[in-house]
């Protein structure tokens, strides 16, 4: 047993010029050099949004329709889309895997307590007797014996691997939560689009049911007529053939009201069951975002934040296999403690407390070039994900380019469509006006009322079209642009304290 003893692997000297060298390396400077090098050209004053994973902010996104109903569908379904709680797990999966990781940072401590009981039953009798006589118990003798077990150790992070190894799981889970925050907008945007798209049906439906309503009234001018004898029976016919396609045409939009309201209940996380009742409208969209916008703001989409994280991840990791070749120095303190007795008196006495300090270095001599292929590994790996990284870059900002490109482009052709709507019906008017006085062609008629139906539908077509297309601009520019805060640097990021 030792007894309040200190055994020193190394002295105290020593020990301290080990630990001047320790501290956390500058793996995400690396990082951010090569990074850069992927965003040449752009801006350098990009922002990055935070990843805050408040539902608020993505549920006041749509509060600018104005639609009571869609923030609340937006609501439940950013509560109960059984995707997105699919994708919550893996971010609590990367945090448990940081927190396993920095577990390292914190001595361990273990404890046991036993006892042991040993019993010996004695025996009589004369086994060389003639019948020999059988032995039987005479006595026993029962021992106890207590032990009491105390052992602790730190490992102290000298070359750095467990800090590269904490940035590493840092980094993972802050992407984790960015693609996590990019499936919560894209949710979002799928339901908001899924509802306008329910809206649209609707209207739509009622477009074909006022147009069955003028089938049938001019259907009756027609029969009158030809009951008059004042038509031919083609005349007839087209009107019944009339009849029926606008009949049919309700029973087809009908049908993709229903697909429609599947979808969003669909969205909800609710099963499909055509038993939502929506009562909004079309809003109009609100403006386009300032020119100039996109270089700005491409760093606030979640999948370019989760592939810079990446990139530092990557790089943590590379750092990790490229220490292996070199010799490992550690130092760990212990503490151990060990008593054991026949009785319990003094059983956790801490007389036989020991301390231990000490460093070993140790190297890989051979391997067969594992290391060396490890390396590797993780070196493409790195250029692999630099090329990934400047693609996501490139995609962004050409999603965000063409997303305000279409939204005007759209907005254009709505004011064309307006007036091209307005005018045929008021074409329509005068014809059936003729119609009903005779001196218009019933063939006249439907192809004036077709180019007016055509026209209402084309509007209310690209009225939804302008909604979804500000729904992609804004999914685009990832979110609300003025809650952007300012670029991160290596200088700010290189010490693994804001990504952990």
């Amino acid at each position: 047993m030792i007894n309040n003893k200190m055994t020193r692997g190394v002295s105290a000297g020593a020990l301290a010029a080990v630990l001047s060298a320790c501290g956390h390396l500058p793996i995400a400077e690396p990082a951010f050099e090569a990074m850069a090098d992927k965003r040449a050209g752009l801006p350098s004053d990009w922002t990055i949004g935070q990843m805050t994973g408040d539902t608020t902010a993505i549920v006041a996104d749509y509060s600018v329709f104005q639609d009571a109903q869609l923030i609340a569908y937006v609501q439940e379904a950013l509560e109960n889309n059984r995707t997105l709680r699919a994708a919550i797990e893996s971010v609590r999966q990367s945090e448990a895997a940081l927190q396993s990781t920095r577990s390292g940072l914190w001595p361990s401590l273990g404890a046991s307590l036993g006892v042991n009981a040993t019993q010996v039953d004695g025996v009589t009798g004369d086994l060389a007797a003639s019948p020999p006589i059988f032995p039987r118990a005479a006595s026993s003798f029962s021992d106890e014996r207590y032990s009491f077990r105390l052992t602790g150790a730190y490992n102290l992070d000298i070359m750095g691997s467990l800090s590269a190894s904490i940035q590493a799981s840092a980094a993972g889970l802050r992407s984790s939560e960015a693609v996590y925050e990019q499936a919560r907008r894209q949710i979002a945007a799928q339901v908001a689009r899924s509802y306008f798209a329910v809206i649209e049906q609707r209207l739509q439906l009622d477009l074909d049911r006022q147009s069955l309503d003028r089938q049938r009234q001019t259907f009756r001018i027609t029969q009158t007529r030809f009951d008059a004898g004042s038509i031919a029976r083609d005349e007839l016919v087209l009107g019944e053939s009339r009849l029926a396609i606008a009949e049919d045409s309700i029973l087809a939009t009908e049908a993709s009201l229903r697909a429609a309201v599947r979808a969003l209940e669909t969205s909800l996380g609710r099963f499909p069951q055509n038993k939502l009742s929506i009562q909004g409208a079309l809003p109009e969209p609100p403006a386009t975002p300032p020119l100039g916008l996109p270089e700005l703001t491409v760093r606030s989409r979640p999948d370019v934040v989760a592939a810079e994280l990446n990139m530092i991840q990557t790089f943590a990791n590379t750092r990790i296999q490229e220490l292996a070749p070199w010799p490992q120095l550690t130092a760990n303190v212990g503490v151990s403690l060990q008593n054991s007795g026949l009785s319990t008196d003094n059983l956790f006495s801490l007389d036989g407390l020991a301390y231990t300090i000490g460093a070993s270095l140790a190297q890989t001599i051979f391997d067969g070039g594992a290391i060396d292929a490890r390396i590797k590994i993780a070196n493409s790996q790195e250029r692999a994900a630099l090329e990934r990284y400047g693609q996501t870059v490139i995609n962004a900002y050409s999603e965000i380019v063409g997303a305000i490109d279409q939204f005007e482009t759209l907005g254009s052709r709505n004011v064309a469509l307006q007036k091209a709507s307005d005018a045929a019906q008021e074409v329509l008017r005068l014809g059936e006006l003729k119609y009903q006085e005779g001196s218009e062609s019933l063939l006249n008629l439907f192809t004036v009322r077709d180019s007016a139906e055509a026209a209402q539908a084309n509007l209310i077509a690209n009225r939804r079209a302008r909604l979804d297309q500000w729904i992609v601009l804004h999914t685009a520019l990832g979110g609300d642009p003025t809650r952007a805060t300012s670029l991160a640097t290596a200088a700010n990021t290189a010490d693994g304290a804001k990504t952990q």
